[in-house]
């Protein structure tokens, strides 16, 4: 080589330029990328889960060409770290040809993946992570059919991952994959080919890893997947609900903030909302609305909109007080925290590995904060519209002040941005659903002006359409400051929470409920108390107590008298009670069970506007109650109700009926008949009508009134002509029913107890013995209820005293003392499990206890002595004394915390199982034993109980976490097994599962899925050699 070329490459040469020496770094990645891959490629850095080549077999030049490969890799990862856009660069065409070689030659090569190390392929996909980000490399990626080959790398690598069998590297591989799949999935069109190659599959299944990084990966590029239509419904298709509230329970608030926003885009999909029901998400979702993070808040209620679109999970959110949380959160006196973080910088962080370091929850500006809170409380409203649907809850809102809460919400924000405007409309639906039921139409009248109200009742009953309310938005925005002032004390005269209105006699009148032909109904509180009745006031100056002072004041003696004999005689579940009468003021006050729930009036009315009926089974479910309440009446206390209407029966939770109302009712004598004139006309009997003695027949006459408008929604008897509607009723000319729905054994029930004859029609005993079967199955249905709830209260008991015993026993008990008495314990549960212990293995215990007294110097209690013998009484034993047997003749001892060691192994070993191919409903059953028993604030000792309890194969039930009753047919469900359901309770070998699982069938469970996995296979070598070098070492002299 010449001196003078020499020179140009020695030491003294210029360094090159920048741009230079990015070409020249690009170019030489370029190349080795490009060049063949041999068939034998190893790397010197092999991963614990391969087996690595001898070095010698791998010729220097190959492991020189790795090394630089490696090494060049790195330093594309550091250099372009922070590139978002490649395509822009002036060596734009490099970085395009280095993309293309990576995923044909690295990512798309089997021969390459098969025999490079776990960091090698690390190293190319971070390279692929960063260059994937300009969209025009990623149009790229799928028309080289990279997409397909990087979700099957994805499921390779997960499996491996989930199997155990490898850890760090092939989390970090995950990571980087889940954020390419976000990537791509944020161009809507791309979406539908990462759905065609199958990656969704494989990312739900990494939503059942325990590894935080690949979890938020997975949510992070679901999420963005679920944008679309066509992936919800896929997605929908596959079981992921509970791995997403196991995130909501226990993960980190990114976390959980992704796994409610994945549920809510997904829960439009009708499998979805029938996971969250089956595996018990509500307790879950409601529990978030403690949470004080306002975007996991927004995302959490508009789960709850979707999920009230069932009646069923309507009136669970109810029964849950999911009610009272989502007015809590109205009423807006709760502080928020938020961040400003979205999908793009959180995958970013993620799988930049620096999520925990970034400071996400940086403080937004009072705008913001707003505006998140607004727009919560615009999900809140909307919830509460859903769940209004139902007349029960509607009437639970406005009994828990909801309209002057949401009321609130429709006056001006002072705000101009679309926000506000659309949370006054959000509030103007609500209240407009709440109004279409009639019973709360009284609290409207003084809420609004004239012409607003006008145009609130034009926009129509339960119109879901948010513009239709934007005519009242507008209208309270051109409002006068006085006319707004106007309009916030008529909302502040809805509010409950004000002083009384006025004082009765020592109660505090709260709100009128309601007026009848007699007088009106208030809710009260008694002032030297806190509990909640219901005060009737009579006025006597109506025309049915007579026309002068002489016959009113009978009247009311009569009837005062009346009701005293009705309150201390009738004891009835379907029955109001009364407990008081006094008069004040010529007015007449009866005080009485205040019902919670709504008339059956209503209850038609609210029906017929929603265009829907009464169930044949809800039908005979109602009017089986009413035949109880009045064969109670009629035949043990001999008391007619004489003014039986809908508005006078109450259906409150699950339809429970309560009879009310009773001062027209009358005691008769037996054998009497009575003759005055009274009770509502539509409902009056023929008797009554043509002014003839009537007895208890005529409440069965109402009672078939009442059947047929539970029917058809309208009274059988009804004109606006008196003399045409008493001629009706005179003759029984009724429209029949028309509706195909119903069974003849419905018209032939109304025929029958609207027979005009009182002779003829039958009696309440009669009535009831047609309908024996129903009333048979009925009570079936109550003593399964009162099992259950028994079966549930002796739990709850027990656990109360379980922990009412370990609190006090480990508050009087010093640490010394509870380990003592826990030996003691040890020792009497061993000798309970181990009945046929030998005499030698007693007198070991023995011995051992006696040590133990002898050797520590503690004052022994009371109830340490009867727990096991008094320490002041145990003297040693000279060393020479004791029986003397060979060891031939010596059994060997049955360790019990060895069996419970055994049993903990085997349950922690199917906990950590990969998700089977098929949901298995037996590994999740253990699962969840399994959970709470090493939750926060678990107790060692009640691990102890419960693993006895399952080798013992107790039939007591197992309290399982988040379980429901629809829990087993959830199981069901899930499982793929088609005939599972079937065998459940017979030929499966487990136990009736109706009411939940026992310890037994835990046991069996267990042992069935350890053989399903090939447990006892593994261990069954190793447990014989031991077995073996313990007999050995017995027959050691």
């Amino acid at each position: 080589m010449p001196l003078q070329d020499r020179k140009s490459r020695g030491p003294n040469r210029p360094n090159p330029k920048p741009k230079d020496k990015e070409l020249l770094d690009l170019k030489r990645l370029l190349a080795l990328i490009t060049s063949p891959v041999p068939k034998q490629v190893s790397s010197l850095n092999q991963s614990k889960g391969r087996k690595p080549q001898s070095s010698s077999n791998v010729p220097d030049h190959r492991k020189i060409a790795t090394n630089t490969e490696a090494s060049e890799l790195d330093n594309f990862s550091v250099t372009y770290r922070n590139q978002r856009c490649f395509s822009d660069q002036p060596h734009h065409r490099l970085f395009l040809d280095i993309f293309t070689a990576l995923i044909n030659n690295r990512l798309g090569c089997s021969n390459w993946l098969e025999n490079s190390s776990s960091d090698n392929i690390l190293r190319v996909l971070n390279c692929l992570r960063l260059l994937i980000r300009d969209p025009l490399h990623q149009k790229v990626f799928f028309e080289l059919q990279g997409a397909g080959q990087l979700a099957e790398h994805m499921e390779s690598v997960a499996t491996i991952y989930l199997e155990c069998r490898e850890q760090t590297l092939e989390i970090e591989q995950l990571v980087a994959m889940t954020y390419m799949f976000q990537k791509l999935s944020s161009v809507e069109e791309q979406r539908r080919w990462i759905i065609n190659c199958g990656a969704h599959k494989t990312l739900v299944k990494l939503l059942s890893t325990r590894e935080s990084s690949v979890v938020l990966g997975s949510l992070l590029a679901l999420t963005t997947l679920a944008e679309s239509q066509e992936c919800k419904e896929k997605i929908g298709e596959l079981s992921f609900v509970e791995h997403l509230l196991v995130v909501l329970q226990e993960y980190d608030m990114f976390s959980k903030r992704l796994s409610a926003e994945l549920l809510r885009l997904l829960c439009s999909v009708q499998c979805v909302r029938d996971q969250v029901r089956q595996c018990d998400g509500l307790p879950v979702l409601l529990s978030l609305l403690h949470s004080e993070h306002v975007k996991l808040l927004w995302s959490a209620v508009w789960v709850l909109v979707q999920l009230c679109q069932d009646p069923d999970t309507s009136a669970e959110i109810r029964a849950w007080g999911g009610v009272q949380q989502l007015l809590r959160i109205l009423h807006g006196d709760r502080a928020y925290v938020s961040d400003r973080s979205t999908i793009e910088t959180l995958s970013s962080a993620n799988a930049a590995g620096r999520i925990h370091r970034q400071h996400l929850s940086a403080e937004v500006s009072p705008q913001e904060s707003v505006e998140n809170t607004i727009n919560l409380q615009a999900a809140c409203c909307a919830a509460i519209t859903e769940l209004v649907l139902d007349d029960t809850t509607a009437h639970n809102v406005v009994q828990e002040n909801g309209v002057y809460i949401i009321g609130k919400l429709i006056l001006p924000q002072n705000l101009k941005d679309p926000q506000a405007k659309s949370l006054q409309c959000y509030a103007f639906r609500a209240l407009r659903f709440l109004f279409s039921m009639e019973r709360n139409r009284h609290h409207f009248k003084r809420l609004f002006p004239p012409e607003l109200f006008e145009m609130f009742i034009d926009v129509g009953h339960y119109v879901r359409d948010i513009t239709a309310y934007e005519p009242l938005q507008e209208k309270i925005a051109v409002l006068s400051e006085e006319e707004l002032d106007v309009l916030r004390e008529s909302i502040e005269t809805v509010n409950q929470n004000r002083p009384p209105l006025r004082v009765i006699s020592g109660y505090a009148v709260l709100d009128h409920l309601g007026s009848g032909a007699f007088g009106s109904v208030f809710k009260v509180r008694k002032q030297s108390g806190q509990n909640i009745l219901a005060l009737k006031e009579v006025n006597f100056h109506n025309p049915a107590f007579g026309k002068d002072k002489r016959s009113r004041d009978s009247s009311v003696e009569k009837i005062v008298s009346e009701l005293t004999i009705i309150k201390e005689q009738m004891s009835h579940s379907n029955i109001v009670k009364y407990f008081k009468t006094f008069l004040e003021a010529d007015k007449l006050y009866i005080v009485m069970e205040l019902i919670e729930g709504a008339p059956l009036a209503e209850h038609f009315s609210s029906l017929k506007e929603k265009r829907q009926t009464f169930t044949e089974e809800r039908v005979w479910n109602i009017f089986i109650q009413i035949c109880l309440a009045l064969r109670y009446l009629h035949k043990e206390k001999r008391i007619i109700h004489r003014d039986l209407t809908p508005n006078n029966i109450m259906l409150g939770e699950r339809d429970k009926v309560t009879i009310t109302d009773f001062g027209l009712a009358k005691q008769k004598q037996e054998n009497s008949k009575l003759t005055s004139v009274v009770g509502t006309i539509l409902y009056c009997c023929p008797e009554i009508v043509k002014n003839e003695p009537y007895g208890e027949k005529a409440d069965v006459w109402a009672a078939g009134c009442i059947l047929y408008q539970m029917v058809t929604l309208t009274p059988p008897f009804y004109s606006a002509n008196m003399l045409s509607l008493a001629t009706k009723i005179v003759e029984a000319v009724y429209e029949p029913v028309e509706d195909k729905t119903f069974s003849e054994r419905v018209t032939d029930m109304i025929k029958w107890c609207l027979t005009p004859n009182a002779d003829v029609r039958p009696d309440i005993i009669e009535v009831s013995s047609r309908i024996s079967d129903l009333m048979m199955k009925f009570v079936d249905n109550l003593c399964a209820s009162y099992n259950s709830l028994e079966r549930r209260a002796e739990r709850d008991r027990k656990r109360a005293q379980k922990y009412f015993l370990e609190s006090n026993r480990t508050r009087m008990w010093s640490p010394m003392q509870q380990s003592i008495g826990l030996k003691e314990q040890d020792v009497s549960q061993t000798q309970s499990l181990e009945s046929s212990a030998s005499v030698s293995a007693s007198g070991a215990e023995q011995k051992q206890s006696q040590e133990i007294s002898g050797n520590v110097s503690v004052k022994c209690s009371d109830e340490l002595n009867m727990l096991g013998g008094d320490c002041q009484k145990a003297k040693a034993r000279p060393a020479s004394a004791g029986i003397c047997l060979s060891q031939r003749k010596v059994r060997q001892i049955d360790d019990p915390n060895q069996r419970l060691l055994e049993l903990l192994h085997k349950i922690v070993f199917i906990t950590q199982l990969p998700p089977a191919p098929q949901n298995s409903f037996k590994q999740r059953a253990v699962e969840r034993f399994k959970k709470p028993l090493f939750t926060y604030g678990s107790d060692p000792y009640n691990l102890k109980v419960e693993l006895n309890k399952v080798l013992q194969g107790s039939q007591e039930l197992v309290e399982m976490s988040s379980a429901s009753r629809e829990w087993w047919s959830m199981i069901q469900s899930l499982s793929s097994d088609p005939s599972a359901a079937e065998n459940s309770g017979r030929e499966s070998g487990y136990s009736s599962l109706q009411d939940g699982l026992t310890y037994e069938d835990i046991q069996s469970m267990v042992e069935d899925v350890l053989e399903e996995n090939g447990y006892y296979s593994v261990t069954l070598g190793r447990s014989e050699v031991d077995s073996g070098a313990g007999t050995r070492q017995t027959q050691t002299p």
